[in-house]
């Protein structure tokens, strides 16, 4: 008679580690690896290839990562320490109770979807504020800005504006100094910046 695997590995005071169904082996026939600790941190993987973790505490990863080497072919790719791939699917970080901050030498953020799927959307309740020390450069087939109070632009030197035709009006369309029609643009703004 063949003898029966053994599942459990260890079951102490600290803890619970075993291999195959959980303790409702119907609920969950499909249970692979438990790891299971009396301060509450679960980690469970399944049949079908899904990971769970609970971590009651806080959870912490250092990565030393390796230097890039001193050959020249080597300096020029990217020396990556950590990677997190998605074949298929999302990536979400949720912190509602909390912050989420994003530090490093410089940032890249790129969308490769195709159509009305390649967009980067940023909202904000409170503010959004864009600093560089040097140069910011904003540009698209299309620019709109939308204010429902005012719009300041305020530069210690030129301002410089560079287009094709104006279209202005509004309160000062009647001054010789501003070119009329103002309210058309203000239209057209309204209209296409919603």
């Amino acid at each position: 008679m063949a003898k029966k695997p053994e599942w459990l590995l260890s079951d102490n005071p600290y803890g619970k580690i075993f291999f195959g169904p959980g303790a409702d082996a119907k609920k969950d026939p499909g249970l692979q690896y438990t790891v299971s600790l009396t301060n509450g941190y679960n980690e469970t993987h399944t049949k079908d290839g899904n990971k769970g973790e609970i971590v009651r505490g806080t959870s912490h990863e250092t990565i030393k990562g390796q230097k890039p080497g001193d050959d020249r072919k080597q300096k020029e790719k990217e020396n990556i320490s950590k990677s997190i791939v998605v074949e298929q699917g999302d990536i979400s970080i949720i912190a509602e109770n909390g912050n989420i901050k994003l530090k490093a030498k410089n940032i890249f953020i790129e969308t490769v979807g195709d159509g009305n799927d390649g967009s980067f959307m940023v909202a904000a309740n409170e503010a959004i504020t864009m600093t560089a020390g040097e140069q910011m450069t904003l540009g698209g087939a299309k620019i709109c800005m939308k204010s429902a109070d005012s719009i300041v632009l305020n530069a210690e030197g030129l301002i410089y504006l560079l287009c094709k035709d104006i279209s202005k009006g509004g309160p000062f369309s009647q001054l010789g100094f501003v070119p009329a029609p103002l309210a058309k643009l203000i239209d057209g703004i309204a209209l296409s910046c919603k």
